[in-house]
């Protein structure tokens, strides 16, 4: 049947306004895609940016560094790789710096590895240095590089207290010190440091570790304020009981859950201090906090302290 001229014209009209309309809802999710970075997994905020983590090896800095690389980001580890000798639970061993190193690159970006002492600021620097010389630039730097000891104030020898404030709290701020020029000369930057819940509040047994972390997280607030002109975010992470070997490990074990010295004897233990029915953390729960205080959706974040803490800080927390 032939449509009359003027039907002919309202069906062009309604025609050319739904076009328009299927348009004008394309170009906006089209905007919303290409300005909101959560709209879509393929996107990396990172992608370009270089990141360096110190205590690199494995554990929670082994986590940071896969969590970042899947970000686009290039990553340096570093680490001591080697035994203090007043610490006593095993530590990272070189070979661990070559696991993480192979991971990290089949995100398909690249990774420099180094051994480090913390506790050197030759060492720090050396780093760095390197960092600019392969990649050109440095964007974050996580200070995660830490240790425990142990036991009753009384009953800790001088180098055992000095040790955990030495690789906990000095390390950290020397290994900002080496950094922040580096992100001072590109005015922009993000700094993340790995205190503890341990840091909130009292612990007995643990008295250098307990001191080292609650002097991280003064020190990040303060590195906040010297920075932030510079466009610099400083961050500090505090984790609970995460599931590392700084934990898991015999004299943790029988320390903590001396009826039941067990990985599930620890895990149980932990349970308790916690509001929410879990016990040991997943290192990447604390590799996600990090690259979120990374990440654009932070970019006004700056001077806080970030407990990922299951709600063990909730009743007490300083």
């Amino acid at each position: 049947m032939k449509k009359n001229p003027q039907e002919a014209t309202n069906l062009s009209r309604r025609q050319m306004v739904k076009n328009s309309s299927l348009a004008v809802a394309g170009l906006g999710m089209a905007n919303i895609a290409a300005t909101n970075p959560l709209q879509t997994s393929a996107n990396k905020n990172q992608t370009g940016k270089v990141a360096l983590i110190t205590g690199g090896a494995r554990g929670i800095g082994r986590a940071i560094a896969l969590s970042l690389a899947k970000e686009g980001a290039n990553i340096v580890i570093c680490d001591i790789a080697d035994q203090i000798p007043s610490i006593s639970y095993p530590m990272a061993v070189p070979a661990d710096l070559v696991e993480t190193k192979k991971l990290v690159e089949t995100e398909g970006v690249k990774c420099l590895s180094m051994k480090a002492d913390v506790r050197k600021s030759a060492d720090l620097k050396k780093v760095v240095a390197q960092t600019i010389t392969d990649f050109g630039r440095l964007d974050i730097v996580v200070a995660n590089a830490g240790v425990a000891n142990m036991g009753y104030l009384e009953q800790m020898d001088d180098e055992a207290w000095e040790d955990v404030i030495a690789v906990n709290l000095v390390g950290v701020a020397r290994t900002l010190k080496a950094a922040i020029p580096e992100l001072r000369k590109q005015e922009k930057g993000r700094i993340v440091v790995i205190a503890s819940v341990s840091g909130r509040g009292g612990s007995p047994g643990m008295s250098a570790y307990n001191a080292s972390k609650w002097g991280v997280i003064g020190l990040t607030k303060s590195v906040a304020g010297e920075v932030g002109k510079s466009n610099i975010t400083c961050n500090a992470v505090c984790p609970t009981a995460i599931d590392t070997p700084m934990l898991q490990n015999d004299f943790v074990r029988k320390l903590w859950s001396p009826n039941n010295p067990t990985p599930e004897g620890l895990n149980e233990g932990m349970k308790r201090s916690h509001l929410l029915p879990v016990g040991l953390l997943d290192p990447m729960e604390i590799a996600n906090a990090v690259t979120f205080l990374c990440s654009p959706q932070a970019n006004f974040i700056t001077g806080v302290a970030l407990d990922v803490a299951a709600g063990s800080t909730a009743r007490n927390s300083a």
